[in-house]
């Protein structure tokens, strides 16, 4: 298997671990806590929307590591965004 992976897609795959590796312990502290209020709403739906783009880019391609790191990276950003929502509905109803 090993035999047919360029460097290129080497490459990609540890920049998408590292990348990806770099939103899981946001969304682990958000998860646990619910504390969203830094989080900027608008930033976190571009980024996912941003993440859905280069999801069907990397499908398009067929690029494997732009389609597996995208999709995850849209999940996470995805998780973050609903925890927001989330959390700023609650912070609205407790005000009235």
């Amino acid at each position: 298997m090993l035999d047919h992976v360029t460097l290129a897609t080497l490459v990609g795959l540890v920049a998408g671990c590292i990348g990806t590796y770099s939103f899981f312990p946001q969304v682990m502290k958000c998860w646990r806590t619910g504390e969203t209020g830094a989080i900027s709403l608008r930033m976190f739906a571009v980024r996912t929307f941003g993440a859905l783009l280069w999801s069907v880019y990397g499908f398009a391609l067929g690029s494997l590591p732009v389609l597996i790191f995208s999709a995850v990276g849209l999940l996470l950003c995805a998780t973050i965004l609903v925890l927001k929502v989330r959390g700023a509905r609650s912070q609205s109803a407790e005000a009235t």
